[in-house]
């Protein structure tokens, strides 16, 4: 697997399609919320749906990832907070970095990206990795957003209970369990098929409007996480998954890997402009300084995961 096939046939797609996003929002003013509502509210839920009642992953497989999940965050979180403190780093944006450097985007990006890259089994794989993601993402996330503030911030844990993903797994996880799943050829699961996989370009298209509509100030500030972000965390997770026995599957463990590897989500810059966005003495404020880890992840991340894509395929590291 050479470099360019690694390129041409996983990163260019997303890329490309991240830039449809961006010149639309330029060229019309598209606004990312109203297209995050669809994608949060329709397509992503029946790409859940669809994706746990059709996967042939086993239960093991599936508890080994919720894991693998758990472990990476909170060792992600301990390795920024520790090179944070060493440093001298002050709050809040110690609390933005144990954010950026622990959830990775996993979705609206990490999806598209999997599927490209290693099929089905990646885009299930992402898809029951942003679950487990989502738990942590408003507890954890929630605590470590609102210290950053000062606040106590936990009441906002009931937001995962309004996220529709929550309930298209507990409804997939139901007619599993009982053994009722639609016929795959009948309309209802073709119907989910169909939005789900409709929301692969749409996820794409929404992270480019989000490109768009961020500010951008002085990247140099950002170096530091950005490399933990791109360089540790795809060590850590390399790390993870070797000591979880590569999940039983050794597909599962590469796709969770490259998952681990992709940028800075855009939650976390919620969490932190709802929790802890204060200024320093220079005026840049917890989310402005946010915003420039997103930018420069994101743009970084096309050459390294070109190269991780490369390295997985080929079997050089699992």
């Amino acid at each position: 697997m050479s470099l360019a096939s690694a390129f041409t046939s996983a990163i260019l797609p997303i890329v490309s399609v991240m830039g449809l996003g961006y010149v639309l929002t330029w060229a019309l003013d598209v606004e990312a919320d109203s297209l995050n509502d669809v994608a949060l509210y329709l397509f992503l839920p029946a790409l859940i749906f669809h994706s746990i009642v059709t996967t042939t992953l086993g239960g093991a497989t599936v508890a080994r990832i919720f894991a693998g999940v758990g472990l990476f965050v909170v060792a992600m979180m301990a390795v920024a907070e520790t090179a944070d403190r060493v440093l001298g780093v002050p709050e809040p944006y110690r609390s933005a970095d144990v954010l950026a450097g622990s959830l990775p985007n996993a979705g609206f990006y990490g999806i598209p990206l999997a599927e490209f890259a290693f099929g089905d089994v990646g885009r299930t794989t992402a898809v029951i990795y942003i679950t487990a993601q989502a738990f942590l993402m408003y507890t954890l996330g929630v605590y470590v957003a609102s210290r950053g503030g000062g606040e106590a911030g936990l009441g906002a844990v009931k937001e995962i209970f309004r996220l529709p993903l929550v309930y298209a797994i507990a409804a997939a996880g139901v007619v599993r369990l009982l053994g009722v799943a639609p016929p795959a050829d009948g309309t209802f699961m073709t119907t989910t098929s169909l939005v789900g996989d409709a929301s692969i370009p749409l996820m794409l298209v929404i992270v480019g409007v989000q490109l768009y509509g961020l500010e951008y100030g002085n990247v140099r500030r950002v170096i530091r996480p950005s490399i933990i972000k791109l360089v540790v965390a795809p060590v850590a997770g390399l790390g993870v998954a070797l000591a979880l026995g590569k999940f039983g599957d050794v597909a599962v463990a590469r796709v969770f890997v490259l998952l681990c590897a992709t940028p800075v989500a855009l939650i976390p810059l919620a969490l932190t402009l709802s929790y802890s966005d204060v200024d320093d003495r220079e005026g840049l404020s917890a989310s402005e300084y946010l915003t420039m880890t997103i930018f420069v992840t994101t743009v970084a991340s096309v050459p390294v995961l070109t190269l991780l894509i490369t390295l997985l395929r080929g079997g050089a590291l699992l």
